[in-house]
């Protein structure tokens, strides 16, 4: 079994709201390959009309990720956009920006981003030739959308990760989410967060004045 952020949890059986297929649920859920892996799909011919040549989803135990996460940004140009929110809000995508500052930015929050739930992020290159797009999405796994085929699975190799036939994710199940700070009451709120990342990468929202610690 993956080994999940502290935040997310599986719900007990008497945990999970009924309905009609809730015995089906169960099963699936017992029997789910969520484990550390990654699937790929290939873009055929370009069939899906965007520069990439490949997309994998990718798990991994979560005290890995944050390593995974900079080890993929190495295949990235040294100038990328950031794009990142909470994840019930549409994201912001910055400008071009010096691929280091933006990782020595994220790397202050790398408590909250790894685990708390409601934190989305990411790093963009996009031209008309090229899209390299690398993201951990709120239930912390990793999207990955690149060119370097060769290079991403030799990447995988020295993480150990396989590619796995009939991987699952997390989210593709019932689960309960638990607020960071409600296990470390040290770590900043998720509005935090992002405001902190807007005064640095100068990221104007319009809006009520948000919250933060």
């Amino acid at each position: 079994m993956l080994a999940l952020p502290i935040t997310i949890r599986i719900p007990t059986d008497d945990e999970i709201s009924y309905r009609p297929d809730f015995d089906e649920i169960l099963y699936k859920r017992r029997k789910a390959r969520i484990q550390e892996g990654y699937t790929l799909d290939l873009n055929e011919a370009g069939a899906h009309r965007l520069p990439y040549r490949f997309q994998a989803t990718i798990n991994i135990d979560n005290n890995r990720l944050w390593d995974l996460f900079q080890a993929l940004a190495l295949t990235l140009p040294a100038k990328v956009s950031c794009v990142y929110g909470l994840s019930e809000d549409e994201s912001a995508t910055t400008a071009l920006l010096q691929k280091q500052f933006v990782l020595n930015e994220l790397e202050k929050y790398r408590e909250e981003l790894t685990q708390d739930c409601q934190l989305e992020f990411g790093l963009l290159f996009q031209t008309k030739e090229v899209l390299i797009e690398l993201s951990i999405s709120e239930s912390k796994y990793i999207r990955y959308s690149g060119v370097e085929l060769e290079r991403f699975k030799l990447l995988m190799q020295s993480f150990q990760l396989p590619a796995v036939k009939g991987l699952e994710f997390i989210d593709e199940y019932p689960k309960i989410v638990i607020p960071l700070r409600e296990l470390i009451p040290s770590a900043k709120a998720a509005e935090s967060v992002v405001y902190y990342l807007d005064q640095s990468f100068h990221v104007d929202r319009s809006g009520p004045e948000p919250y933060f610690d």
